[in-house]
């Protein structure tokens, strides 16, 4: 009984490898088509429409393109090392009112904000964080008559 199964297995096996070789065969002796591609269109700067008029030469700063007074460690706000705050929070620094202009890593590996309060640096790498002086908010005073 044991001799029959075997011989059935190894006849099941040798049948399974005959249809895999066959297909294997037949799909290589199909004929083949290369996809056809087209060309790319040659470029010419003729073609195409001249820049619309009236619109800046220049890009225009945002708020958010603030250029910092000065950079400190974001040890020194206050934060632990590898966080701090995020470009354009406002914080206070001995006093007085800043906006975060930007944010770096002293040893230039990339920083993430991702939309929070916060930056942090990979693996507790250091933060300097570039602080503006911010914009004195109007401040209305009602007179007395």
């Amino acid at each position: 009984m044991v001799k029959a199964g075997v011989r059935q297995a190894s006849a099941i096996g040798a049948f399974g490898v005959a249809v895999i070789a066959t297909a294997g065969l037949v799909a290589l002796s199909l004929p083949r088509t290369a996809g056809a591609q087209e060309p790319s269109p040659i470029f010419n700067p003729a073609d195409h429409a001249p820049p619309v008029e009236g619109k800046p030469g220049h890009p225009v700063p945002s708020p958010r393109d603030a250029i910092a007074d000065f950079h400190l460690e974001s040890t020194v706000l206050g934060f632990d090392q590898g966080i701090g705050p995020a470009v354009g929070r406002d914080i206070t620094y001995n006093g007085k009112l800043y906006q975060v202009a930007d944010v770096f890593t002293a040893d230039g590996q990339p920083c993430f904000s991702g939309g929070s309060r916060f930056t942090i640096a990979p693996a507790g790498g250091r933060l300097v964080v570039g602080l503006k002086t911010a914009a004195a908010a109007a401040v209305s005073v009602a007179s007395l008559k």
